[in-house]
């Protein structure tokens, strides 16, 4: 936080991503930290650490960079404990809002202004809300919205849609192009604590991490009591990816 407000200078990464000072230094602080529990530990911002596997760490040190250096509210630290290939444990954390999700074990809660609070199940929505990328549109989530006869629909960014998922106030978080393993692992362990998942469009199965340069299939969260049959996913073609 003490470089949110203030004019940086970022740098651009491979794939074309923001990295800033913010990040590196976030990147430092969780490295140092989790350290302790000897586990490995793979982060965005080291690609020497992206091969390892078994039981391991897997962190973005900063999501949702765009939002920062617009000086949106809307962006997150996510720090997921991978167990052979599956989220076990997952927290993200939006300092700007003071906002504290974190899940494992079957249970998950929500720290903020107001208290701590547990995330539960709820029922169907009287009408399917959604919540997508607010710096990747694409006309896959325009044609899913029409499809699926979605009347409210949230722009939003960082995976902060994964921690509105797991507390029910949207229903669906369809990505429909390119992602990353750590902008997606936290917030997939914490919805699946409270009965959700996210689940690959082209096999229908819950995503699993450990992938080959940390890329994700496009693929679809749901929180409880939704299923992948309840919604009609639109056709893709190689321009989606």
């Amino acid at each position: 936080m003490p470089f949110y407000g203030i004019q940086l200078e970022p740098t651009k990464k491979g794939d074309g991503s923001p990295l800033t000072a913010a990040d590196q230094a976030s990147h430092a602080s969780i490295v140092q930290t989790l350290r302790s529990t000897g586990l490995p530990i793979v982060s965005e911002e080291d690609q020497n650490s992206w091969t390892a596997s078994g039981r391991y760490w897997l962190v973005d040190p900063l999501d949702g960079t765009k939002e920062f250096l617009s000086q949106s509210d809307e962006f997150c630290i996510c720090i997921a404990l991978i167990e052979e290939g599956l989220p076990v444990l997952g927290v993200l954390f939006a300092p700007a809002c003071n906002e504290l999700y974190y899940g494992a074990n079957g249970v998950a809660r929500k720290e903020s202004n107001t208290g701590t609070h547990d995330l539960v199940s709820r029922e169907r929505s009287t009408s399917l809300r959604i919540a997508s990328s607010k710096s990747h549109p694409c006309r896959a989530v325009s044609e899913f919205t029409d499809l699926n006869s979605i009347t409210q629909y949230s722009p939003m960014g960082s995976a902060l849609k994964y921690a509105r998922l797991a507390e029910g106030t949207v229903d669906a978080v369809p990505r429909f192009v390119g992602s990353s393993e750590w902008d997606v692992a936290a917030g997939h362990a914490i919805v699946r604590m409270v009965g959700g998942d996210v689940i690959a469009v082209s096999s229908g199965q819950p995503l699993t991490y450990g992938r080959s340069g940390r890329r994700l299939p496009l693929h679809i969260g749901f929180r409880w009591p939704y299923q992948f049959d309840d919604f009609i996913i639109p056709s893709m073609t190689e321009e989606d990816q």
